[in-house]
């Protein structure tokens, strides 16, 4: 009987184990000790599922079960975000590195790497996007015409990098989380394309 019970236990626990995730945070510096870090499901977001840690000599981590990915953000109280961006993250078996402060990132497993990619091109898209509407507001007339092609050349391209990654990541959680909220600049054609099986 103590076999039988043994080989039940061994089988739970290893089971179990393929499904554990681990979040390791680190923080800038040790002047947010005693603050709170909050895990946050981005749908279904009740009491029930948001968890909490205290940063600790600028660190903080998250451990718990993960059978299913579903994604979350990381974020502080909200006086502390304007120095510390709040981040997405993928909550999935494995070790997950996270790293809080103005610009946020993580790393460590594959679809919180792929995720982190694609947040670092859209912010790029982003900035670059940002900097040719600050130049337009001042450019002259024949100026404004070649800021006003580049804008639209780098918002074409914004538009098939998104395509492209949601394309390639459509039978995961992070493809289509990244097709629910870029779907606005997709054309129809692109639409239709992502639609077939």
């Amino acid at each position: 009987m103590r076999y039988f019970t043994f080989l039940f236990l061994w089988i739970f626990f290893s089971c179990n184990s393929k499904s554990n995730f681990t979040i390791s945070g680190q923080l800038p510096d040790k002047s947010y000790d005693g603050e709170k870090i909050y895990l946050v499901p981005i749908e279904n977001a009740v009491k029930e599922r948001v968890d909490s840690a205290v940063i600790q000599n600028g660190k903080f981590s998250f451990e718990g079960q993960a059978a299913t990915p579903e994604i979350y953000v990381i974020r502080a109280k909200p006086v502390l975000r304007y120095n510390l961006e709040e981040l997405l993250v993928v909550r999935e078996p494995g070790t997950l590195t996270v790293r809080l402060d103005k610009s946020s990132s993580v790393s460590g497993t594959p679809l919180n790497d792929s995720l982190q990619y694609w947040k670092e091109r859209k912010m790029r898209f982003d900035f670059v996007n940002a900097e040719l509407v600050k130049q337009f507001s001042d450019a002259n007339d024949s100026l404004k015409l070649d800021l006003k092609q580049r804008a639209e050349m780098l918002n074409n391209d914004a538009s098939n990098f998104h395509f492209s990654f949601v394309k390639n990541n459509k039978e995961n959680i992070v493809g289509q989380f990244v097709r629910k909220i870029m779907s606005g600049s997709f054309t129809e054609e692109q639409r239709q394309m992502l639609n077939k099986r």
